[in-house]
């Protein structure tokens, strides 16, 4: 297991599909970039609840990847968004971006290793 995602797990997942794999990262990379600004400006604007949907959504689509690290930051925003505390998720979302691009890194690096 790397600190990003589990490896054994998520092939147990998607039944060692890499084609599915494949497909699951191109919908990460096209879908997330937009749910994160959605989530951006959603906080300059005040609107949590929109912070907690977009994060939610974000939340979903990593925990398909076996990934702890940015399902847990994911979930973070997701909570800040429906608490109302705006204030505290600045930090998040930087978290949340960081946990996204590590994991989109990670599973292009262990496409490209499984062939």
């Amino acid at each position: 297991m790397t600190d990003v995602f589990d490896k054994q797990e998520l092939l147990e997942e998607l039944d060692g599909d890499r084609e599915f794999l494949e497909e699951s990262l191109e919908m990460l990379d096209s879908d997330a970039p937009s749910l994160l600004k959605q989530i951006r400006e959603a906080m300059e604007r005040g609107d949590a609840d929109a912070v907690s949907v977009a994060a939610h959504t974000i939340k979903s689509m990593v925990g398909n990847f076996c990934a702890p690290p940015a399902f847990e930051a994911a979930l973070n925003v997701e909570t800040l968004g429906r608490s109302g505390d705006l204030n505290a998720c600045e930090a998040g979302l930087v978290s949340l971006e960081a946990q996204v691009s590590r994991l989109q890194i990670e599973l292009r690096q262990f496409l490209a290793e499984i062939g």
